[in-house]
């Protein structure tokens, strides 16, 4: 048996399991470099004729999930773009299964709707007049009430699983995930449509799906089982999303679980420490190639107080370099620097201002982090792009940003502008010559600035999170006052004399926001290259399937805003879990320990041929012998650093 053998039985469980006679679950195991995504690319292509056939004279089709567009692009072209190959992402799939249910689309999001506005007037009868967050509170419900009163007028209901979703009849995100679930858990029309269109329904990375779908997803599959196959690929220990299925490996008793034992991608050091850390939560180890012996990795400590953070981790690289001879360690393009949490990258990017309002609220963090939000995408794919192309300018295209997301130059607007005064041409260039005044002598104007002469000329359409944060004479504000007006019999019962209650989760999005558009817009040109991965820094959710010759992981409780996010000195023994922490722990539920020991994985098995472990801690000593006496590290491995810089000097010298 060869490294290029040993998990074929792996592979030949998953065809046994593509059976249209008798299909049958699996969930294959794959941890970090084994191949995963290449052998669901070999099951889908050694599909016999004889099924592939069938499926096409039915007219059916292979579902295939995966986690990144550039993964679905890979997949498609594999398999030669044959259309009974149905490849997208989460969002995509999702909006196929519900595209077109113009009714029942309206019928939930009129219950929804009318939910959220009885939470709001519910809160907002205990608030007091005259606050922020009272006059918030009255433009989110005028926002929803405006909305909920337009459904009917809908045709057909939008989505793009890319794009912004902006306008009445678009759906967000969360909305489109949401409606997939409910109707494969409650419609029996919906289940017997999704079985007759799919055999197979196969999932990438599905330790990190959505758990509402991933949820309805297996109730339908043991609904119907022998009927369909659900076919899960991943691994548990490389969970990075806390919307992801905790417990995926326990819920799957009943399907096949092949195995993946070799890691293609590390050498064999980095291998070795990739199962020490893993071993104490679910045993599995894996195999490194023969023909990949070696590798460097090190662990470099330091006090959290007192030491020059970029001094120690340039004397890290320069180390390294002479350790391992490679002097590309020296070259910050060279190297791929991960980071536990995004806001550690934010602070050396220099963006923590726009980062850290938007990073906490939990409808706000996962699309703002990895660049999805639609509020967010209003700066960065609409306005930045305008601005850089007036600022070289570019009026070719700055125009194709206008065609691509103005009212004021679609073909309506072109013809007649706002009330019959000027062209929506006409419009756009004063629009956009306002805009342009904000940024003359080098002025770096705050995003909330940027925002106000957005609305007030109507560049572009203002997304619902957004319009609370107006300035109360702008257009858009004194729209949403016309309907407050039209609204008014809504409050005239409530009693806003007594103390200001609790902020509702919509008050401190609003909030969250309001701080945000403080920061100053050049922070969204660096916010855009981090989520793009052009910035020599990353966390473990921008870089999971992605690898690396050489990684740096950065490791600073110390720096850490989100402290329930991941504690480095519990894992190393420095700390203990608090007594809350214990008592979850003790109820079964996930541990600070559990998820710092995931996200080190996640990063440390990034590298391929070295690794460098930078390690903040107000007990370095201690770090040093959890890492010996758990056979994590020999002693040469762990580096101190010396209270009096001469260690930093003289590997800088070096």
């Amino acid at each position: 048996m060869t490294d290029a053998t040993r998990d074929a039985g792996a592979d030949a469980t998953i065809r046994a399991c593509l059976s249209l006679a008798q299909p049958r679950s699996f969930f294959l195991f794959a941890g970090a470099g084994s191949g995963k995504t290449r052998s669901l690319k070999d099951a889908l292509e050694g599909l016999d004729t004889q099924t592939l056939t069938t499926l096409r004279k039915h007219s059916r089709k292979i579902a295939v999930i995966t986690y990144t567009n550039a993964a679905a692009d890979e997949i498609t072209r594999r398999v030669k773009a044959d259309p009974v190959f149905q490849v997208q992402t989460i969002h995509s799939f999702a909006w196929s299964l519900i595209e077109g249910r113009t009714a029942d689309i309206r019928g939930w999001l009129e219950s929804r709707l009318q939910t959220e506005i009885a939470e709001i007037l519910a809160d907002h009868a205990k608030g007091r007049a005259g606050f922020d967050a009272h006059d918030k509170r009255v433009k989110k419900i005028a926002s929803k009430t405006k909305r909920l009163e337009r459904l009917a007028e809908i045709r057909a209901f939008t989505y793009a699983p890319e794009g912004d979703n902006f306008g009445r009849d678009a759906l967000q995100h969360t909305e489109v995930i949401a409606l997939a679930a409910h109707f494969l858990t409650e419609s029996e029309t919906f289940h017997n449509i999704v079985l007759a269109r799919y055999p197979f329904i196969l999932i990438d990375e599905s330790q990190d799906t959505m758990k509402p779908l991933m949820e309805a997803l297996l109730a339908f599959e043991a609904r119907h089982r022998g009927r369909i196959a659900l076919g899960l690929l991943g691994d548990t220990m490389q969970r990075i999303y806390t919307d992801g299925l905790r417990d995926l490996d326990q819920r799957v008793g009943d399907f096949a679980q092949p195995a993946k034992q070799m890691n293609h991608r590390s050498r064999a050091r980095i291998v070795d420490l990739a199962n020490a850390i893993r071993r104490d939560d679910d045993g599995r180890q894996q195999r490194a190639r023969e023909d990949k012996p070696g590798g460097t990795v090190r662990v470099f400590l330091a006090p959290s107080e007192g030491t020059d953070r970029a001094t120690f981790e340039a004397s890290t690289c320069a180390e390294m370099a002479r350790i391992t001879g490679d002097p590309a360690w020296q070259n910050a393009e060279a190297i791929k620097t991960l980071t536990i949490e995004r806001h550690m990258a934010a602070a050396r990017l220099g963006f923590s201002e726009l980062f850290e309002p938007l990073s906490k609220p939990d409808k706000l963090k996962d699309g703002f982090r990895d660049g999805t939000l639609p509020a967010m995408r209003l700066f960065t794919h609409r306005v930045l792009p305008l601005v850089t192309a007036q600022r070289n300018g570019d009026a070719f295209a700055a125009m194709a940003v206008l065609r691509d997301g103005s009212p004021l130059v679609d073909k309506r607007g072109i013809r007649t502008g706002r009330g019959g005064q000027a062209t929506g041409l006409d419009a756009a260039r004063a629009g956009v010559a306002a805009l342009m005044t904000l940024f003359k002598d080098q002025r770096d104007p705050s995003c909330a600035e940027v925002l106000a002469v957005v609305a007030e000329h109507r560049l572009f359409p203002i997304p619902d999170q957004l319009r609370p944060c107006l300035p109360d004479d702008s257009p858009v504000a004194q729209d949403m006052a016309d309907i407050l007006a039209e609204l008014s019999p809504v409050f005239d019962d409530l009693d806003l004399t007594t103390p200001e209650a609790t902020p509702p989760t919509e008050t401190a999005i609003t909030e969250a926001w309001t701080q945000a558009l403080e920061a100053p817009f050049s922070q969204v040109a660096r916010y855009l290259a981090y989520v793009e991965d052009r910035s020599p820094y990353g966390t473990h959710q921008g870089v999971k399937g992605l690898e690396f010759p050489r990684v740096m992981v950065i490791a600073d409780d110390a720096h850490t805003r989100f402290k329930g996010l991941a504690s480095y000195e519990t894992l190393f023994d420095v700390k203990r879990l608090s007594p809350a922490s214990q008592k979850r722990a003790d109820q079964g539920e996930e541990t600070t320990i559990e998820r710092t020991r995931r996200l080190l994985y996640v990063t440390c098995t990034r590298a391929e041929e070295s690794l460098a472990l930078v390690l903040y801690s107000e007990a370095p000593d201690t770090i040093r012998r959890f890492l010996i006496s758990n056979r994590w590290m020999a002693e040469d491995e762990v580096v101190m650093a010396a209270a009096d810089r001469t260690y930093q000097e003289a590997a800088l010298r070096r």
